[in-house]
């Protein structure tokens, strides 16, 4: 399981994040009032989008955002994690997409940041590490700004896939005083939210997803 940033990507596999220009939001989708607040979403292919959703402004960050009264400023890339690079790509983990510019977005009234699917079966001290450095950093860019840290999601395979990854980023974002949002299970029994590749969600999918996102955060303070 793998997803998707970086100000002008998207992926098409998890493993592969196939990259694509940030385009204005689909004429189809369903129009949105501009919101007067702004939240940075930053993460995977999850966020970004990939697979038979490549459309970030229709993906579970975008509709999470939406819901909740913000208008979403979304970075990231498919593929990559606190320590995955997407190589396919050119496409550096979290830590290198930052100092390349991805949290160089103005001022936010909310941060959240999302990951650690691509990291299956990277050490688990290194996630950790680096789940602390980014998180460090986040804090530092945005100082006194709410930021909520979601851990990886799974689609498919053994929870004990992540089950470490996860409790390795829970427990650094308790230790910064961060809230934490675990989503590791929600797509448990909804194969229909996900594409054929059973990795990315559908847009019907992202739409469940965000509804949920928007939910949990809620309630840590968003």
């Amino acid at each position: 399981m793998r997803r998707a940033l970086v100000p002008v990507l998207t992926t098409l596999l998890l493993l592969l994040g196939v990259p694509a220009v940030h385009a204005a939001p689909d004429p189809a989708a369903p129009a949105v009032a501009k919101a007067s607040k702004r939240a940075l979403w930053f993460g995977d292919s999850y966020f970004v989008g990939g697979g038979c959703s490549p459309d970030e402004f229709r993906g579970m960050a975008a509709n999470a955002s939406y819901e909740l009264g913000y208008d979403p400023v979304i970075r990231g890339a498919g593929g990559t994690g606190f320590v995955a690079a997407n190589p396919e790509y050119g496409i550096p983990p979290y830590l290198a997409q930052i100092r390349q510019g991805a949290f160089d977005v103005g001022d936010v009234d909310l941060v959240v940041v999302e990951g650690g699917s691509n990291d299956i079966g990277r050490s688990l001290s290194k996630i950790r590490r680096n789940t602390k450095r980014v998180l460090l950093i986040a804090k530092k860019r945005f100082p006194g700004t709410p930021i909520i840290v979601v851990g990886p999601m799974q689609t498919y395979g053994p929870w004990s896939d992540t089950d470490g990854i996860r409790d390795a980023m829970k427990a650094v974002s308790r230790k910064l005083g961060l809230r934490f949002v675990n989503d590791q299970k929600w797509t448990a029994g909804h194969d229909d939210w996900l594409c054929s590749d059973y990795v990315h969600p559908t847009y019907a999918g992202h739409q469940q997803l965000g509804h949920r996102l928007a939910q949990a955060l809620a309630k840590r303070g968003a």
